[in-house]
Order: structure tokens, then C-alpha cells, then sequence
């Protein structure tokens, strides 16, 4: 009989942990009774991806991305929901053979080929997953298989409609229009007042999609949400913030609220914002296997400034998040701020921006300079004082990342030179720019290959004659496309680039320079995506634009 697998030992010999990690694991476990690797991840010692890649490589087992799975269920009906979250397993389709696939973040038990024969009368093939998703899975598709929430927001819509006393709560009808935003992976809700109705629209993968066209008599839904957010509701003139904290499917939510005042009403943006533990890693988010050793050295530096710089919802504080919890936490002194603490990352002293109270980014790097920190991390580099706090936290011997608002790796350059920064400073303190955009995936469910004409060979510059694109089906509502990946560029400033910085060269040079030394540009990677089957010259062009980058 082989001997069990030991998962520390396993974590260990990857590198991904050392003999001090499971020392201090072991301690919480004392106390806690969880499993190593709940406690591993849980601390935020290794992420849920690299502890499940890992078992899923030494057994055997295909690992599968479970936000991009669209289950049978037909199949889901012969299954308990307590039972299938006692056991830890979603069992989601069947493979050619008649067995059924089922997701596991653990070891198979024995135990659980029983389970699964008795519910259907097949036999087991199991796939690993992380555990939060196994466990997010079970809970959202069984609620959906139980309550179609389109169905039920269209009730909730005519009862309100009718309502011409106006004694109906609109409360259920905002749930179900959370909900539906959670079923379709939705990361903003937009109700847009027009001259005929309210059109309701979901931003899922980066993109606005339509769901639904309220009749007029819903505008006081945008009093009740303002009401939940702790907004003015007798302000109808002025923009307005609010927040609250719900709960959907077992998960906990904050709901961002913005209104603006338009002709026809208010315009109110939800944005949903889970308050989930910090588990990623630079292979999870898309970054190349050759690149994920660079960005691990520049993440390990003793001090300096590392900067993640994109548009609005590019994902940067996401790889910021995952840097930083490469790094061996159990030994280091960790502050950051942020707006808001999107994940919790359990070693790390996590604080929030309170504008309101007068603690905000620049505010907070001064009192953190007192609490002996290794690292700093700074949600946003937005002005003069903190972008010049943390150049001084990097020269007196702190690691910083924080993020900027720049298109290009190189183009945060003039724009630290704009918020203050001495160009001699800067040049000693800068250790990396890592730039980023987020392009969404080919649907697995319906991707076809196809041949690759002539403008899109021409786009790409490289001699292609296969290239993938999704037709459309149910599992990613014809769209051809689930789920996001990264297109990046990484910037590492050596002694090279930091004599170019000191004589202030030009930046088309400085990228000539640097991309002699292997630096690639977004598009580069970009292409090298396209080529893989990943993604679509059609979805680079509607982020990166038609011209060549």
C-alpha cells in the first residue's frame, strides 16, 4: 500500500513553503483542528491554486477552473446540497465514458466513490479545484436549481409595478438583481434612467451587457438602494457615495453605491466587491511561466518602490495582493491601506482609507514609518505628499508597492516625474513597473478552430494559419467568452535603466534599450496569447485598439 501523501512535505519540496511555515502551521492547527492545507491557505502561507496544483500534479488529476464550468443540472438534481458541502465535491457533468465529473480541492476518500455511485449509479472521475470555489459552486448552483432568480426578479418587477400605493418594499427585487449579478459573474450593476423606463445592465468580464428594461413607476429603486447605502435620499441634485455589506450565497459582499444626477433620474452604479481571503498566484492570473520567476525576484527585493500601473478594473491591486503574499509573511512586518480592503491577507496588518476621519493614503505612511514595517503597500499613488512619503519609506530601507494610473511600464516614469518625484531619487528607489490590461478568455464549452485571414495575420505580424474563437452557447451566454486573463508588461529597472533614468533619456529610446534586453511589451504578450488559443485577435483589438500597440 503507498504511503499517504503528506501535503507539507509536498509544498515543501515544490519551495513553495520551508520547515518555519509548517512549524507555525502546526502551531494553528493545535488550536484550530483544521486540516495542514486549510491552514496553510487559510494563514496565507501558500495560495489555494499552488496547494491544489500541486496535489492535483502528484496524483494524477487534472486540475479544472471552476469559474468557467457550466453544470448538468439534470445531474445536480440527484444530489444533496448538504451533502455535497459536507463532502466537498460539486459534481457538475459526465465525460464520454458515463462517469461523473466531480470537483475536489482534497485527496479522494474512498468514501466518496460511494456517495457518488449510490446519488447515480456511476463511477467517480475526479477533477481538483480550490476548495472556495468548490465550496462557492455547490452553493450558487444549487440555489439556481431551486430558484430561477430571472423568473423571480420579473415577478417582483410587475408586483411593483402594480404597486400604485407604493407599500411594496422594493428590497426583494435589489436582492434579486444582486443575485442574477452574482449568477452571471457580474463585477458592476448600472440601473440607467431613459426617457421610457430603467435599463438595467451588468459589466461581466469587462463588458457592458443588457439584462432588463424596467417600466417607469421603478424609479423609487433608486431611493431604496440609496436608502441601504446610507446616501442622502432627499438630495436628488448632487453625486452621491454610500456603501453596505450584503450577504449572497454564503459570501459576504460590499456594495460600492454611486449616483449621478441625469435628465430623466438618478444613475446609480453598484459595484460588488467580495470580501474574500487573498489566495492567488502569478500562474492563476495568467502571467507566463517565464515571467513568473521575474516578477517573484522583483516581489523579493529588500526595499524599493514596485509599482502596477493600468486603467480602472485591470486587476492590478489583484497582482499586487498576489506579490505580496509570495513573499515569506511569517517573517516580515507587513502595514497597508487601502480603498477599500478588497482581500484579507491574514498576516498582513490590513487598515482602510476613512477619508471622513482624515486617514487617507499620505496620512497613513505617516504613521506607518512608526510601526517598524518591511513592507508597505499603498492601495493608490494618487498625490504629491504620499507619492513623496513613500519615496522616502523606499530609501530608508522599505519594500513599497502601491499602484499608479499609467497606460505603459515605461509611460509611469513622467507620471511619478508629475506627482514630485526627484528624477535621482526615483532612479535609486524604482525597482520594477509591472503594467497590465485584462482580456477575457475563449469560452472551453464552444471554442472552434478556424483559419486565421489575412488582417488578422497582418495584426498579429507573426505567420499564423490556425487561430480559436468561442461560437457561443448557454455556458457562456453567446458570448464566445468566459472569464479574464492578463496581457502585461514587466519593467525591471537594473543599473542600465537606471543611468538611462538619471540623464533623463527619451522614452522611445528607453524602450529600445530595454526591449533589447528581452523586455515585451503588452501586445507582445498579447500575441503570444492569441497564438496559445486563449484569447482572440477580436478581444485584443477592443482593449489594445486596431493600430498595432
Amino acid at each position: 500500500m503507498a504511503a499517504p501523501i503528506r501535503i507539507g512535505d509536498l509544498l515543501r519540496e515544490k519551495g513553495y513553503i520551508g520547515d518555519e511555515h509548517i512549524r507555525y502551521a502546526l502551531q494553528v492547527q493545535r488550536v484550530t483542528k483544521e486540516k495542514l492545507g486549510q491552514v496553510l491557505t487559510r494563514t496565507g502561507l501558500v495560495s489555494e491554486y499552488d496547494l491544489v496544483y500541486t496535489v492535483a500534479q502528484q496524483l494524477g488529476i487534472d486540475y479544472v477552473k471552476l469559474d468557467s464550468v457550466q453544470p448538468d443540472f439534470q445531474l445536480l438534481k440527484r444530489f444533496n446540497r448538504n451533502a455535497c458541502l459536507a463532502q466537498r465535491v460539486f459534481p457538475y457533468g459526465q465525460t464520454a465514458e458515463g462517469e461523473v465529473v466531480a470537483a475536489i480541492s482534497d485527496i479522494p476518500d474512498p468514501k466518496l466513490d460511494q456517495f457518488i455511485l449510490r446519488a447515480t449509479g456511476m463511477r467517480p472521475h475526479y477533477v481538483m479545484a480550490e476548495e472556495s470555489r468548490v465550496v462557492s459552486s455547490i452553493y450558487n448552483f444549487f440555489y439556481f436549481l431551486d430558484n430561477p432568480v430571472e423568473k423571480l426578479m420579473q415577478r417582483e418587477v410587475g408586483i411593483i409595478a402594480a404597486d400604485t400605493s407604493r407599500t411594496v418594499s422594493p428590497d426583494a427585487l435589489i436582492n434579486y438583481i444582486l443575485l442574477l449579478a452574482v449568477k452571471q459573474r457580474a463585477t458592476d450593476v448600472h440601473l440607467r434612467p431613459m426617457s421610457h423606463g430603467i435599463a438595467v445592465a451588468y459589466r461581466v468580464d469587462g463588458v457592458m451587457v443588457n439584462v432588463a428594461f424596467l417600466p417607469p413607476q421603478l424609479s423609487r429603486l433608486a431611493t431604496a438602494i440609496k436608502l441601504q447605502a446610507g446616501m442622502d435620499i432627499a438630495e436628488q441634485r448632487l453625486p452621491q457615495d454610500g456603501r453596505w455589506t450584503a450577504n449572497l450565497l454564503e459570501r459576504r459582499y460590499d456594495i460600492r453605491v454611486s449616483s449621478i444626477v441625469t435628465p430623466f433620474g438618478e444613475n446609480i452604479v453598484m459595484r460588488l466587491l467580495s470580501q474574500e481571503r487573498a489566495s492567488f498566484s502569478f500562474p492563476a492570473l495568467g502571467f507566463l511561466q517565464e515571467d513568473v520567476s521575474i516578477l517573484a525576484r522583483i516581489f523579493d527585493e529588500p526595499f524599493g518602490i514596485l509599482l502596477l500601473t493600468g486603467p480602472t478594473g485591470s486587476g492590478k491591486s489583484t497582482t499586487l495582493v498576489a506579490g505580496l503574499t509570495s513573499l515569506d509573511l511569517l517573517g516580515k512586518n507587513v502595514l497597508t491601506v487601502e480603498n477599500p480592503i478588497e482581500y484579507v491577507v491574514p498576516l498582513a496588518r490590513q487598515t482602510q482609507v476613512n477619508e471622513t476621519a482624515g486617514y487617507d493614503f499620505s496620512n497613513a505612511m505617516r504613521h506607518f514609518l512608526r510601526h517598524d514595517p518591511d513592507v508597505i503597500l499603498i492601495g493608490e499613488m494618487r498625490d504629491q505628499e504620499t507619492a513623496s512619503t513613500a519615496l522616502t519609506a523606499a530609501t530608508t530601507g522599505h519594500l513599497v508597492l502601491s499602484t499608479l494610473h499609467a497606460n505603459t511600464a515605461i509611460g509611469a516614469l513622467p507620471r511619478l516625474q508629475g506627482l514630485g518625484m526627484d528624477t535621482q531619487m526615483l532612479s535609486e528607489s524604482l525597482i520594477g513597473v509591472v503594467s497590465q490590461r485584462l482580456v477575457r478568455t475563449i469560452c472551453p464549452h464552444c471554442k472552434v478552430a478556424y483559419r486565421a485571414d489575412a488582417d488578422e495575420r497582418k495584426y498579429l505580424g507573426v505567420n499564423v494559419d490556425t487561430l480559436y474563437k468561442g461560437e457561443g452557447c448557454d455556458a457562456c451566454n453567446h458570448t464566445g467568452y468566459i472569464g479574464r486573463t492578463l496581457i502585461y508588461e514587466i519593467l525591471v529597472v537594473d543599473r542600465e535603466v537606471r543611468q538611462a533614468m538619471e540623464k533623463d533619456i527619451e522614452l522611445t529610446q528607453l524602450e529600445d534599450m530595454v526591449r533589447r534586453k528581452g523586455f515585451r511589451n503588452m501586445y507582445d504578450v498579447a500575441v503570444i496569447k492569441v497564438q496559445q488559443g486563449v484569447t482572440t485577435v477580436e478581444e485584443i483589438q477592443r482593449v489594445l485598439g486596431k493600430t498595432r500597440y
